[in-house]
């Protein structure tokens, strides 16, 4: 049978490691991951997050902040969880970056996946690749 309405567009999709061993009914707020490293979320309406088989609604149910996810409520001990990255900006591992387009740019290595910056008044702001 052949397939009837829109086909599905190519895009990067990950499932995020599951939390469901650190929920306490008190704890809110957990790291996201994806094989152990650090997954920082564009906004939480790119998340598919089920706990304990229901979908949640972002911003009502959780929000995000940089790598973690807050919950509204805590979680039950025991609830499973999923979490699926419906779409991801980068989609080609970063190895190196070039900053500046002259001749003498220069070129980072991101061993890590992480770097910070500092802006003129000192503040620093951390920058994050995910690395789909």
């Amino acid at each position: 049978m052949a397939y009837i309405g829109r086909q599905q567009t190519s895009s990067t999709f990950l499932k995020l490691d599951d939390l469901s061993s650190q929920f306490n009914n008190s704890t809110t707020t957990f790291n996201l991951t994806v094989g152990g490293e650090a997954f920082f979320a564009g906004n939480p309406y790119s998340l598919l997050v089920s706990l304990g088989g229901v979908i949640q609604e972002p911003i009502a149910s959780f929000t995000i902040v940089e790598n973690q996810i807050n919950f509204a409520s805590a979680p039950t001990s025991g609830a499973n969880f999923f979490c699926v990255v419906l779409a991801t900006t980068n989609v080609t591992p970063l190895k190196t970056l070039t900053i500046g387009a002259r001749a003498g740019a220069h070129s980072m290595d991101l061993h890590g996946r992480q770097m910070t910056v500092a802006n003129r008044s000192g503040t620093k702001i951390p920058i994050a690749f995910n690395l789909a």
